[in-house]
């Protein structure tokens, strides 16, 4: 069934004129490792060429396409792939059939998103879901809900990268609050190089280990990019949470509504909170809105505020697209306008995608 309906998705995409670039199953690992965040490495298989490079079995196709769009002249297009992919995965099996859709440049609209979202809707029905289930997110909004409670840079940054894990976020949250993060486990000249803000001095004691290690620098695996991360760890142990903005991080998490609630769900939120989130609340009506004018009455939408996806290069919105009566997302995606800066790219180029599990799919299809 995975193979039909991968025949089917090649259909849907072909009628609706994307592009389907070719994707080789055997792809650089640093591009992978340096924008889906470390948690990728224990995920994907490595190996290595002949020259040392790291390559890797291609876990996913969203880096992949966004590189093929950069090697590329246009300004902007819609994308579609399907195959295999590899992944270590505790319960399924690592190699496993993979389709999406990746729509590069033209804008941040919320015609965009709700394309995007549209578009998955109508490629599972085409696959034979009927009724989905949609769980949706923002991580504009989370991010901002944090700038309003004017927390420091460098724990803003790092709840932003838990964002979706909720057992990594409430962790990281309890540090802060408790102010019981430390860094463990480092000697005498690093902490001293450490507490006198010495990046150099940061940057050649990780050279000197990464030496005798005989460790290869390549990516963000160079002293100065691991330097960058040791330091900010240490500016993590000089800050805390108040309790009063722990209380209120925590309320906005929990809040999960059906999307036509979400609005007022929001705004009480931020009268209660005393905290100024209108843009970031103008944005998400314009959008819910305009998704629930087009989605369709077949199709429920639910929003959580906790909700992300366990990618470091998402920006904005994400969500995932549940079967009836299945505990286990058939589609996921969301907008990740900084990816192609991560890549490679000298402006910021808007994107948004979405890919589809086969091997999670019921629907017998049409």
């Amino acid at each position: 069934m995975t193979a039909t309906n991968l025949t089917r998705l090649n259909e849907f995409f072909t009628a609706r004129d994307f592009t389907t670039p070719k994707i080789p199953l055997l792809q650089p690992a640093d591009p992978f490792l340096d924008t889906a965040g470390e948690d990728m490495r224990r995920r994907i298989f490595i190996t290595a060429d002949r020259a040392g490079r790291s390559l890797c079995l291609r876990p996913e196709f969203t880096i992949p396409v966004c590189l093929a769009h950069l090697a590329g002249e246009a300004d902007q297009g819609r994308y579609a792939y399907g195959g295999n992919v590899f992944r270590q995965r505790s319960e399924n099996p690592a190699e496993f059939l993979q389709a999406g859709a990746e729509f590069i440049g033209g804008g941040q609209s919320v015609e965009n998103d709700a394309a995007c979202i549209n578009t998955a809707i109508d490629a599972l029905a085409h696959c034979g879901v009927e009724k989905p289930n949609i769980i949706l997110g923002d991580q504009a909004v989370f991010e901002a809900v944090l700038a309003a409670l004017d927390l420091p840079e460098v724990w803003r940054a790092r709840l932003l990268r838990g964002f979706g894990d909720r057992r990594k976020l409430e962790n990281d949250l309890q540090l802060i609050a408790d102010g019981n993060y430390q860094i463990n486990g480092i000697d005498e000249p690093l902490r001293k190089a450490l507490a006198d803000d010495d990046r150099p001095g940061v940057e050649r004691w990780i050279a000197d280990k990464m030496a005798v290690a005989n460790l290869p620098v390549s990516g963000g695996r160079t002293a100065e990019h691991i330097a960058g991360r040791v330091l900010a760890k240490a500016a993590l142990t000089a800050s805390q949470l108040s309790n009063e903005q722990r209380e209120t991080l925590g309320l906005y998490l929990q809040i999960q509504s059906p999307l036509g609630d979400a609005v007022a769900k929001l705004k009480e939120f931020s009268r209660t909170s005393a905290i100024n989130i209108d843009n970031a609340i103008e944005a998400f009506s314009a959008r819910a809105s305009l998704l629930a004018e087009t989605v369709g009455d077949n199709v429920s939408i639910n929003w959580h505020a906790s909700f992300g996806r366990r990618l470091d290069y998402y920006t904005g919105i994400v969500f995932e697209i549940f079967e009836p009566g299945s505990e286990k997302p058939v589609c996921g995606g969301g907008r990740y306008d900084h990816l192609m800066n991560m890549l490679g790219a000298e402006d910021e180029i808007p994107a948004i995608g979405f890919s589809i599990w086969l091997d999670r799919l019921k629907g017998e299809g049409p």
